[in-house]
C-alpha cells in the first residue's frame, strides 16, 4: 500500500551507483529508513538532489506490515533550509543535524515533535539576525520532547538574588553548590535561567561572549548525556565553537 508522507532527511547511505537509503523522520511514523533507487535516472521522479542534510520532502512510499526496507516511489516537493554564503547558519544547521541524528531512536510517530523540528528549523532560515543563541534555545526546548526537560520557575520569573547554582544531573536550580562536578557556577546559572525565560523570537536578546555560548554548549550536551538523551559523541559542536 502506498502512503503521503513528510519526512525530514537525516541522513543517507549509498547503497549502489544509482540508489541511496535514506533515514527519515516522518510525520506519521516517526524515524524510518528507505530505498531510493533511480536517483541518476533523467526520468526519475527520485532525484538525488533531494536527499541533502534537513531537507524536507513531500514524498510517497509503500508501507506493509512486513519488516523490510521500503521503497520511495515519488517525491513530490522538496525542500532545503540550508542558506547560502551564511556560514554561522549553515554550522547551527550542521550541528542540528548530528544531534537529531544522535538523539531520534525507534519508531514511534510524534507529530508535535514533526512540527516543532519544521518550525525551528524554518525560524532559522528566515531570521536575519540575533540568532548566535538559537541553537542553546532549541537544545532547552528539544528537551522537552526528549523527556528531560529542566525544572524551572515561572516564566517571566526574575533570576533569585541568594547564590543558585543549576544542577545538571537534577535538571534544576539550586541553592546549595552541588558537590559532584555536574553543576554550573553562579554567572552561567543565571544565563541559563534567561536562556529558559526565551523563545526563538528574542533568542538574541541575552548578549553572550563567546566563551561563555561554549560553555553553556558543553554544559547543555553534558545535560543531554546525563539524562541519556544523548548517548554518543558529538563532533560538529566543534565547528559552532570555532565561529562563536
Amino acid at each position: 500500500m502506498l502512503h503521503k508522507l513528510r519526512g525530514l532527511v537525516l541522513r543517507t547511505t549509498p547503497y549502489s551507483d544509482n540508489s541511496l537509503i535514506v533515514n527519515l523522520y516522518t510525520d506519521l511514523y516517526g524515524l524510518q529508513s528507505y530505498m531510493a533507487r533511480g536517483i541518476h535516472s533523467k526520468t526519475s521522479k527520485v532525484k538525488a538532489g533531494y536527499f541533502g542534510n534537513l531537507m524536507v520532502l513531500d514524498f510517497i512510499a509503500s508501507k506493509t506490515e512486513k519488516h523490510r526496507l521500503e521503497r520511495i516511489q515519488e517525491i513530490t516537493s522538496a525542500r532545503s533550509f540550508t542558506v547560502e554564503f551564511d556560514p554561522v547558519k549553515n554550522a547551527i544547521f550542521f550541528f542540528l543535524n548530528e544531534l537529531l541524528c544522535k538523539t531520534i531512536h525507534g519508531e514511534e510517530a510524534n507529530v508535535g515533535l514533526f512540527e516543532f523540528l519544521l518550525y525551528s528549523l524554518e525560524f532559522l532560515q528566515l531570521k536575519e539576525n540575533g540568532f548566535s543563541n538559537f541553537h542553546l534555545v532549541f537544545m532547552l526546548k528539544y528537551s522537552q520532547y526528549l523527556g528531560c526537560s529542566p525544572g524551572v520557575a515561572s516564566p517571566g520569573e526574575a533570576f533569585p538574588e541568594d547564590p543558585y547554582y543549576f544542577d545538571l544531573a537534577e535538571g534544576r536550580f539550586v541553592q546549595v553548590q552541588p558537590r559532584h562536578p555536574h553543576y554550573l557556577d553562579q554567572n552561567l546559572s543565571h544565563s541559563m535561567h534567561e536562556l529558559l525565560q526565551l523563545r526563538y523570537e528574542n533568542c538574541g536578546q541575552i548578549d553572550l561572549k563567546n566563551q561563555q555560548r561554549k560553555l553553556l554548549l558543553r554544559a547543555l550536551l553534558d545535560y543531554y548525556r546525563l539524562h541519556s538523551a544523548l548517548t554518543a559523541e558529538l563532533s560538529s559542536h566543534a565547528i559552532l565553537e570555532q565561529i562563536g
